[in-house]
């Protein structure tokens, strides 16, 4: 008589322990995932921060064309990757010039590239490409790659006067130069930068 009801409170204390082992089974898998989830997105959000730090442009060289007669307008501006920068997509990119009472906002001219002579429209700037990197694209600029920016100033540009000029990329650090046109313009090529 005792060895039935044993038997009995054995077969419910297994499935209680049965039940026990699946529901820890379960939150196990659930803890898994969402650690796995979590790696993920720490995984990508540093590496979009590595590039947003890491990539950067440097200008080499900047200056205005055709200065003769006391003014100048059009500007080309010699820029390369900073070392571990990624690829920066031109089309991707934003070219802002402001004097101290005008200002533009230029695009990516892509059907202007390695041509910076011309007519250009108020809203565009050119590349040329001066030097090729090992991993040259057109329309993109690599580590290695050397360009000319050629663009429009929303206006002539006299001696003395307050010029700044960004580079903004996508994804990347704001390059800006802020510069002061020299005291006497009066050459065709008025270097304004370094």
């Amino acid at each position: 008589m005792f060895r039935g009801k044993y038997g009995e409170m054995g077969i419910g204390t297994l499935v209680l322990f049965i039940a026990m082992i699946l529901v820890a089974a379960i939150a196990a898998g659930v803890l898994i995932q969402t650690a796995t989830n979590l790696q993920s997105k720490a995984l990508e959000t540093g590496s979009r921060s590595t590039r947003q730090v890491a990539t950067a442009v440097s200008t080499v060289l900047m200056y205005g064309q055709d200065g003769s007669d006391g003014y100048f307008d059009e500007i080309r501006q010699n820029i390369k990757l900073v070392a571990g920068s990624d690829p920066i997509k031109f089309n991707d990119s934003i070219l802002t010039v402001d004097t101290a009472n005008q200002s533009a906002d230029l695009v990516y001219n892509a059907s202007g590239d390695n041509n910076c002579t011309g007519t250009f429209s108020a809203d565009e700037f050119r590349v040329a490409y001066l030097k090729n990197g090992t991993n040259h694209i057109q329309g993109y600029f690599n580590v290695g790659d050397i360009v000319q920016l050629c663009y429009d100033a929303p206006r002539n540009l006299g001696s003395d006067e307050l010029l700044r000029v960004s580079f903004i990329p996508k994804v990347g650090s704001v390059m800006t130069v802020r510069i002061t046109t020299p005291p006497v313009v009066s050459t065709a090529r008025v270097f304004l930068y370094p």
